[in-house]
């Protein structure tokens, strides 16, 4: 199932880690991307634009000028370098430089600005995300909000959304939960970072979401599993394909969901499980779903689900694959055609 070919410009913001202000004036002063308008004057974007979106900001990377852009990227050659993620060709309008942000503290003033300097290397350019998950979890240990939310725009800036979420910020909270107590200041680090997975996801799939669309799938993890990592993968995998979804979180009462599952009419419901399955409440979910009028599939992921798959399946419950993508593609063909 292939994704809508228009997003909103809250979804573009979502998709690339760009401010919506700052689209408005690509557009209106640089012409930079040209989205195309609904009846209201609402911007949608296309693929294309999102790929644009996202060769802008490398090039911005490589130091030339928003000024530039343009015509940097209509130079021969240039385009297909930024895709592949290589070496880039330099000249008057792609001059090595770096950009550093400084505090404006000695002078009073609150906030920081960014300064252009000369390139010293080219170590920083196009970092793996792998330095970014590094990035995090510094941020998340020291604490450190501003400095966490910077390196997640970038990694999704530089890469994607699903690529930030998964190389970057998902690594990064395994690492910092993995962490004792006792050296992470009562698990504050894990509860920031915990904290700002969930408000990224629930942008990004209320971003994501058609518009005037009831959630067609819901997520949530079992009751008494706190563990949401892998859950907020897989919704985000299902929401970058179109499907309105709706998040539920971590350890939900069956009622809750049952409860969700009737308001919303959607038509799958995928549980998470990484503690030992708790069988009892599985079937009585199962069973209440079974009574709503649009009778949603009920489908389990997680490794406890993995490892008791044969139990799972001889209750006529789907089990989902470990690998996110298999796994969204399995929630997607449960929903079924829009």
């Amino acid at each position: 199932m292939s994704r809508p070919a228009r997003f909103t410009i809250r979804a573009a913001s979502t998709l690339t880690g760009i401010n919506q202000n700052t689209l408005r004036a690509w557009e209106r002063r640089h012409a930079l991307v040209r989205p195309e308008r609904t009846p209201k004057g609402y911007r949608l974007y296309s693929d294309d634009d999102i790929e644009r979106l996202r060769l802008i900001q490398r090039a911005l990377q490589e130091g030339v000028s928003i000024g530039r852009v343009r015509d940097y990227l209509a130079a021969p050659g240039v385009i297909e370098q930024l895709q592949r993620g290589g070496p880039l060709p330099q000249g008057p309008l792609a001059r090595s430089s770096r950009v550093v942000e400084v505090s404006l503290a000695s002078a009073g003033l609150n906030g920081t600005t960014t300064i252009r300097l000369p390139a010293e290397s080219d170590a920083g350019v196009g970092a793996p995300l792998a330095a970014f998950a590094e990035q995090i979890e510094q941020a998340a240990r020291c604490l450190d909000r501003p400095r966490l939310e910077r390196a997640f725009c970038r990694a999704v800036g530089l890469y994607s959304l699903r690529q930030a979420f998964h190389q970057a910020l998902a690594p990064a909270l395994a690492r910092v939960g993995q962490r004792p107590l006792a050296d992470d200041l009562d698990g504050a680090p894990g509860r920031l970072l915990a904290t700002f997975a969930r408000e990224k996801l629930t942008a990004a799939l209320a971003g994501l979401r058609p518009l005037h669309q009831q959630p067609r799938a819901l997520f949530a993890c079992l009751p008494g599993e706190p563990h949401e990592i892998t859950l907020m993968i897989l919704s985000l995998e299902v929401g970058l394909e179109g499907v309105s979804t709706l998040y539920l979180g971590g350890d939900k009462p069956v009622v809750a969901v049952q409860q969700a599952a009737e308001a919303t009419g959607s038509r799958a419901v995928v549980l998470s499980a990484t503690l030992p399955l708790p069988q009892e409440s599985v079937l009585d979910l199962r069973d209440r779903l079974a009574g709503l009028p649009r009778r949603p599939r009920l489908l389990v992921g997680g490794p406890a689900a993995w490892n008791s798959r044969g139990w799972l399946q001889e209750q006529g419950i789907q089990v989902l694959s470990l690998e996110p993508a298999e796994a969204g593609a399995q929630v997607l063909r449960a929903i079924g055609p829009m």
